[in-house]
């Protein structure tokens, strides 16, 4: 079980001195830096604090800090890097690490992924549950609910919730309702096929949309772009059955995979990669 032991101290006085040099000023508020964003699409914002000064807009590079609430854009995507793990953020989402003992990230609305392979991830809380494990999971939450999808390829999750635990596998998921314990885990839906563009990459001018399809076709799916050569996520996309229009913004060539989505909300494991090449006009 992973914990982080925050320390904090404060400021010392001096009493006494026949002649007290003045004082120096405080330090400015803040928590302990805990993660460094390196990627931003579409804008991230960071609330400095518990009480909140203000929300100011985040670069690659910038610490988070225990205190800190985070928000995407409404298609936005941030990933930070822990020490321990990798946190992918997906649009319209908000987070907050709490300034708590032991460290623990807390999904307030919308779609992260964690991954901590080789190690217990840090405890990930929502409203209506906790989870811990090792490897990579997707957590949901919305309509106060939340849902937790297991894709790690060795270990388990662990979801507690109303005094009950259930341990989530490789292709399994849970959902959480408020007040309530985990629903049993049920399979994740399969990955979709038979992609277009697919392993033949199609070419489209800078600026322009890449039409994109997918089979089966679920009511509901999740779409990512990523480099060639690493499974950073790029860009996603929550949308509905294809086809899907989509603008890839920089040249170069990239992979995009979809999920599916079943009528609770769960979203299956990625797709195989088709390609994409964005060339100048």
């Amino acid at each position: 079980m992973l914990a982080a032991s925050l320390a904090f101290s404060s400021a010392a006085s001096f009493a006494g001195a026949p002649s007290p040099a003045p004082l120096r000023p405080p330090p400015a508020a803040g928590g302990v830096a805990v993660a460094t964003l390196t990627w931003v699409d579409a804008g991230v914002e960071r609330e400095e604090g518990e009480g909140g000064r203000g929300w100011r807009r985040l670069e690659p590079g910038d610490n988070l800090r225990t205190g800190d609430r985070l928000r995407t854009a409404r298609d936005g995507v941030a990933r930070f890097e822990f020490p321990w793990m990798s946190v992918t953020a997906g649009p319209a989402t908000l987070m907050h690490i709490p300034a708590e003992v032991v460290l623990s990230t807390v999904l307030a609305q919308g779609r992260a992924e964690f991954e901590g392979q080789g190690r217990e991830i840090v405890k990930v809380r929502t409203a209506e549950a906790e989870i811990r494990g090792e490897g990579r999971i997707v957590v949901r939450r919305d309509r106060e609910r939340t849902l937790v999808m297991a894709m790690a390829m060795d270990g388990s999750f662990r979801v507690v919730a109303s005094g009950r635990t259930v341990v989530l596998r490789k292709g399994e998921g849970t959902v959480v309702r408020d007040g309530q314990a985990p629903e049993a885990p049920r399979k994740l839906p399969e990955a979709p096929e038979r992609l277009q563009p697919g392993i033949d990459p199609v070419y489209v001018v800078s600026g322009e949309p890449v039409t994109l399809e997918w089979s089966p076709a679920a009511a509901a799916a999740h779409v990512q772009v990523l480099p060639l050569d690493s499974d950073e996520v790029l860009i996603a996309r929550d949308v509905g059955r294809p086809p899907y229009s989509l603008v890839v913004p920089w040249v170069g060539t990239y992979r995009w995979r979809v999920s599916s989505r079943d009528p609770q909300g769960l979203e299956g494991g990625p797709s195989e990669a088709g390609y994409v090449c964005v060339v100048e006009r």
